[in-house]
Parts: structure tokens; C-alpha cells; sequence
């Protein structure tokens, strides 16, 4: 009796199945199905707001809203053609937008006048046009390095009043751009690796020292053909300090 007995118990353990590892909500759902609430036979589980720490870069959460002013369109194979002129228009409240490393040849067209910051680096724009950033009078950091710029039309700085930070980088520009004497806030201005082999003494500052244009605090001129050696000191008479200015010879 007792042999039969151990036999009939080892049997039981051998029909079981495997153990399995399961989440807590397969054993609610199996609650709910039976009709028996997971509150009458477990301790209470404090909730935890799923959006608290996971809230999208540049985003605000609000319980089950998300309002988001970043859009990152990066490390795709899109070509101008794929954007339509004001693709973004309907973004009254986007403030940051990144096309890099992608396929475009011109500055999208039709861009929100909200935006602040605009990078399209990596790509393979090779102008930019006078009427490509007009409108853009809130931008304030524009990011055009590792392109294939050869020319920034005259006026294409004045469409964007208040940019702070212009990146030229890793181009093929043969000159300063115009327009950077007459902006007032422009501060940091990128344009080493570039083909730029002369630099005029107004090509930064206006005229004068008494202006109330704004000190610049980054001027990158590196590893371009000019001899730094050749650029007079006043070229630079509206940077806050000299170790602001970065000089060398072209690579």
C-alpha cells in the first residue's frame, strides 16, 4: 500500500510541465478570467508612471500625452525629392530638426518658423541658396558640416536674425561667407577643412571697433590653404579673445 502510494505521487511529478517563468500580468489575466481579483489574495503593487523615465528626448509627458519638439530623420537613404515643400509646415511648436547623414542635396523647403536648431550635417548639399533659410527667424544654431558646400549666396544669413552658431565645416567653400560682418548675434562660426586661401579684414567684423554687433567666442579657420600668417589682426577685432580663434596650417 505504501509502494503504491509513492508510485502514484512520483507519477504526478512526472505528468507535470516544465516551469515556466512568467510575467505578473499572465497571472492577472488568469485572475480576471477565473473572477477572482489579484487584490484579494496578493499585496498591493504601487503603480509607477511608464512615461515618468522613458519620456522622449526633448519631450514633455503628461500622463497619457506626449508632446515632442525634436523629430530626428538621421541615417536614412532620403533624397530631396522625398521631402515636400512644407512636409513640416503642420508643426507649429517644433523647435529641432536632424536630417543627417542622409541623401539631400538642398535645405528643405517650407521649414517651420518655430524652429531653433537645424542640423543637416553628413549630407550632400552643395549650395545653399538665398531663400533656402528664409523665414527661419527664430533658428538659432545651424549645423551644415561634412557636406559638399561651395557657395553661400549673399542674404542667405540675413533670412536668420538671430543664429547664434553657424557650422561650415568639412566643405569645399573657397571664401568666408557673406554676411557675417552685418549679423548682429552670430557668435561661433565653424569653417575649418575648407578650400578658403584668403581672409579679408571685414570678412568677420563691420567696419570700426565701436559696433554693437556681438563678440564672437568660436572662430575655426584650421586646416584651410590660407596662411595664417597672412590674415591681418584686425580681421578679428570683434572676437571676445584671442583663444577664441583657431588658426593652422592647411592639411
Amino acid at each position: 500500500m505504501k509502494a503504491t502510494i509513492i508510485f502514484l505521487l512520483l507519477a504526478q511529478v512526472s505528468w507535470a510541465g516544465p516551469f515556466q517563468q512568467r510575467g505578473l500580468f499572465d497571472f492577472m489575466l488568469e485572475d480576471e478570467a477565473s473572477g477572482i481579483s489579484p487584490d484579494e489574495h496578493a499585496p498591493e503593487i504601487p503603480e509607477l508612471d511608464p512615461l515618468g523615465p522613458m519620456c522622449p528626448f526633448r519631450c514633455q509627458c503628461h500622463l497619457r500625452v506626449v508632446q515632442c519638439s525634436d523629430l530626428e530623420l538621421g541615417t536614412n537613404p532620403l533624397k530631396s525629392s522625398g521631402i515636400e515643400n512644407g512636409a513640416f509646415q503642420g508643426m507649429k511648436k517644433l523647435s529641432y530638426i536632424r536630417v543627417a547623414d542622409s541623401n539631400i542635396t538642398s535645405i528643405p523647403q517650407g521649414l517651420p518658423p518655430s524652429l531653433t536648431e537645424l542640423h543637416l550635417d553628413g549630407n550632400k548639399i552643395s549650395r545653399v541658396d538665398a531663400g533656402s533659410l528664409k523665414g527661419l527667424n527664430n533658428l538659432a544654431k545651424l549645423g551644415l558640416s561634412f557636406n559638399s558646400i561651395s557657395t553661400v549666396d549673399n542674404g542667405s544669413l540675413a533670412n536668420t536674425p538671430h543664429l547664434r552658431e553657424l557650422h561650415l565645416d568639412n566643405n569645399k567653400l573657397t571664401k568666408v561667407p557673406g554676411g557675417l560682418a552685418e549679423h548682429k548675434y552670430i557668435q561661433v562660426v565653424y569653417l575649418h577643412n575648407n578650400n578658403i586661401s584668403a581672409v579679408g579684414t571685414n570678412d568677420f567684423c563691420p567696419p570700426g571697433y565701436n559696433t554693437k554687433k556681438a563678440s564672437y567666442s568660436g572662430v575655426s579657420l584650421f586646416s584651410n590653404p590660407v596662411q595664417y600668417w597672412e590674415i591681418q589682426p584686425s580681421t578679428f577685432r570683434c572676437v571676445y579673445v584671442r583663444s577664441a580663434i583657431q588658426l593652422g596650417n592647411y592639411k
